[in-house]
């Protein structure tokens, strides 16, 4: 009995394999009392009057394991020990971004401060700035604002598409009538889980109970019969990884700052797919690729996350997003274009996602190649002005040394990005301002007989 796990594109020769699934948590938080961290003054964003409270880590546990939070609701308190949290969603990408970097699952970020207290502080501010709007620049504490503005520019620079890892997920097989189910770390490295259980709406399964393989996190086939459509459920105690929130009626709604093992499911939806791909194609000009696809109907569509990964690699990008369109029964055509690549090969998905949150992927049946380019260029940095960050990119068409360097108005070399050997292809590197004053800097590149001078405006 074929399932519509995989379909064939009626108008172009790529197959389009996809899975529905979503994941959630069943866990329960108890938190129990305060870290690291400092009593810090700022300026309350809903009130508008200066507030002092602790900003800093908690402590507590997980389903019986311990863990730590960060808070992202400023407007409620909370009573220790507090034991009604429950796994809700999923915080904000750049909050992600944060708790992957900085203390305590990166114990030692890049500029850290020499007091770990006002390191926690800082970061707990840079969180609460995206979840609550807090203005960095009312913090009293001038070591504590400066490094909460750093940790918000590197955010800004490069966490807007920040994920978490999803730990369990129930995933199609190559027969159509199979699937098995894969637990990652929360680095999307491979991981062993036993004894996860399995349940299905409608039909059967050849078997109620799993174990995935710590090699490849990988489970063996479990093959459904007896029916068409149906919900598959995979529960298992498995890694709940930071950026998971934790809400509490009437108190703080909190965030896990390290990874925790505790309870997880996942649901797959068997048979019929909220959207039916009639084309998914693509075009090359030279650094960007065009992604179009078609769809022939969609049933509570939100939208498309387009991902892309490096040949080879295991590792998943998110390159941006294209709105659906809800329920409807006619082609719609859809198109988006990923700019800057490097050389190299990619391949590419289209996460749909649904208004429940649950989702599939389409793969793009083929690599995408970005080839070398045909000559030396060097671009305008963006943005400009920039203030600290910017990124500079340039091409070269044969490998070689490269040089790349920074100088002020009177021609004083203030900062090295490059100096050594490069492949040749498309080149971007992040030139991060922090200790320069504002004014005019001009960046200069090198590589075999061509040279290239441009100038750039740094603001603060």
């Amino acid at each position: 009995m074929k399932k519509l796990i995989f379909s064939f594109s009626v108008l172009v020769i790529f197959l389009l394999s996809s899975a529905s699934y979503s994941q959630y948590g069943l866990s329960d938080a108890i938190v129990t009392g305060t870290d690291k961290g400092k009593n810090v003054t700022f300026t309350d964003p809903y009130t508008n009057n200066s507030r002092d409270v602790f900003a800093g880590l908690f402590i507590g546990t997980v389903d019986g394991n311990s863990a730590k939070f960060y808070c992202v609701d400023i407007m409620r308190t909370i009573s220790f020990p507090d034991s009604c949290h429950k796994d809700s969603a999923v915080a904000d990408p750049k909050i992600v971004y944060i708790l992957n970097n900085y203390y305590p699952y990166n114990p030692h970020p890049a500029g850290e401060e020499n007091d770990l207290n006002k390191e926690v502080a800082a970061t707990q501010l840079a969180i609460w700035h995206y979840s609550d709007g807090v203005d960095a620049n009312t913090i009293t504490s001038n070591s504590i604002k400066n490094r909460t503005l750093e940790i918000i520019s590197d955010a800004d620079a490069n966490g807007s598409f920040t994920e978490i890892v999803t730990t369990l997920s129930i995933e199609p097989s190559i027969s159509p009538d199979d699937f098995f189910v894969r637990t990652l770390d929360q680095n999307g490295d491979p991981i062993g889980v036993n004894n996860i259980q399995l349940a299905i709406s409608e039909g059967t399964l050849s078997t109620y109970s799993v174990n995935t393989s710590p090699s490849t996190g990988e489970s063996p086939d479990v093959t459904v019969s007896g029916t068409g459509t149906g919900t598959i459920t995979a529960t298992a105690v498995c890694i709940i990884p930071q950026g998971v929130t934790y809400t509490c009626p009437g108190s703080q709604r909190l965030v896990i700052a390290a990874p925790a093992e505790g309870d997880k499911q996942a649901t797959a939806d068997w048979g019929a797919l909220p959207v039916e791909l009639t084309s998914f194609t693509y075009s090359v000009n030279q650094r960007n690729v065009t992604l179009s696809w078609s769809t022939s109907s969609e049933t509570n569509n939100s939208g498309f996350d387009i991902e892309r990964n490096i040949s080879g690699s295991e590792t998943w990008t998110k390159a941006g997003n294209v709105s659906g369109n809800g329920t409807v029964s006619e082609t719609k055509n859809y198109s988006f274009t990923d700019r800057g690549l490097n050389t190299g090969q990619y391949n590419y998905r289209l996460k749909q996602i649904d208004y429940n949150g649950n989702f599939e992927y389409f793969n793009l049946g083929s690599e995408v190649n970005i080839s070398s380019p045909d000559k030396y260029s060097l671009n305008q940095n963006y943005p400009n002005p920039f203030n600290p960050s910017t990124k500079i990119s340039f091409s070269i068409p044969v490998s070689g040394v490269v040089s790349l360097k920074i100088y002020d108005i009177s021609g004083k070399e203030v900062a090295e990005l490059i100096n050594g050997e490069l492949t040749a292809g498309f080149h971007t590197v992040s030139f991060n301002a922090n200790g320069l004053t504002s004014g005019i800097y001009f960046y200069r590149l090198t590589s075999g007989n061509f040279t290239k001078v441009m100038k750039m405006s740094l603001i603060k």
